[in-house]
């Protein structure tokens, strides 16, 4: 099979591009060439990549999956062509790193500014995004470490658990007669809509704090981020059980109310295990460890 970096890199200019002709004057290079390999590559993997319309050119369903796992590759590869090429005498490199909307990121802010007064020529890529796709992306190779929400399935990973507590809380419509109360308790939702994280793991925890199956709630949205979720609460759609942060207590149009008894949840700084680590990453991580 003749799938290689070259290959790729034209299949995602033409791909990006819809063009053939556009492809080729942003490669440098001539038609038949890309036209060429293109067509091996399709032969090679015996599907096919592109409708070829009059206007312009278009993915196939395997041309999108192709398109999609060659953009993991090539991002795997630049990379690690720059974790191979950082100055072993001076600390330098990009980290990568993922988490949700969290209380504990200000505790993972304050040590990537301590780390990066230490080393200037660190240079750090935050993600702000699930649990599951942290870890997707972890074990791709294209993360190096996570910032993940407990309960979660965490066999594959080295961690360490921050001190920093997340509270649980309830996000209330500002026009909602719960909006007055200074604590929500399980019986103040009885018959409430709800706006509950995707993660099942989670909705299991939250059912047992209000002493009801997830299956007996009237669960009329899902969210994986709280701004979202704080959206749709000022739509007055539902009420939303989330992590409590300074960003929602000052959304508008909802009220943040504490969780009576309360609710609360623990992070982990998570990395994949037995895999080799640039050594900005392997730094940075000793670094928090000490400091936490």
């Amino acid at each position: 099979m003749r799938v290689n970096f070259q290959v790729l890199t034209y299949f995602l200019a033409i791909a990006n591009e819809e063009s053939i002709t556009a492809a080729c004057e942003v490669l440098h290079v001539t038609q038949p060439t890309v036209s060429r390999q293109i067509s091996d590559l399709e032969k090679d993997l015996g599907v096919i990549l592109f409708e070829r319309g009059p206007r312009k050119i278009t993915l196939t369903k395997e041309g999108l999956l192709f398109k999609r796992r060659a953009e993991e590759i090539l991002s795997l590869i630049n990379k690690t062509e720059k974790e191979i090429m950082q100055d072993s005498e001076e600390l330098e490199g990009t980290i990568s790193l993922g988490g949700g909307e969290l209380r504990s990121v200000d505790f993972l802010a304050t040590k990537m500014a301590e780390f990066q007064k230490l080393h200037p020529k660190v240079a750090f890529d935050f993600q702000t995004t699930t649990s599951d796709i942290i870890k997707d992306q972890m074990d791709k190779g294209l993360m190096d470490i996570g910032l993940l929400l407990e309960p979660i399935e965490i066999d594959r990973y080295n961690y360490f658990r921050l001190s920093v507590k997340e509270n649980w809380c309830a996000m209330i419509p500002a026009e909602s007669k719960l909006a007055k109360k200074k604590t929500i308790s399980p019986s103040d939702l009885r018959n409430e809509k709800f706006i509950l994280p995707r993660r099942c793991i989670v909705k299991n925890e939250l059912s047992s704090w209000l002493g009801t199956d997830t299956t007996k709630l009237d669960i009329v949205a899902s969210h994986n981020l709280n701004s979202n979720s704080a959206v749709m609460v000022s739509k007055g759609i539902g009420i939303s059980l989330s992590i409590e942060t300074d960003m929602i207590k000052a959304f508008p149009g909802i009220k943040v109310i504490p969780l009576k008894p309360k609710l609360t949840a623990r992070t982990v700084v998570a990395w994949k295990k037995n895999i080799p680590m640039n050594a900005a990453t392997a730094k940075f991580i000793e670094f928090m460890r000490e400091k936490d």
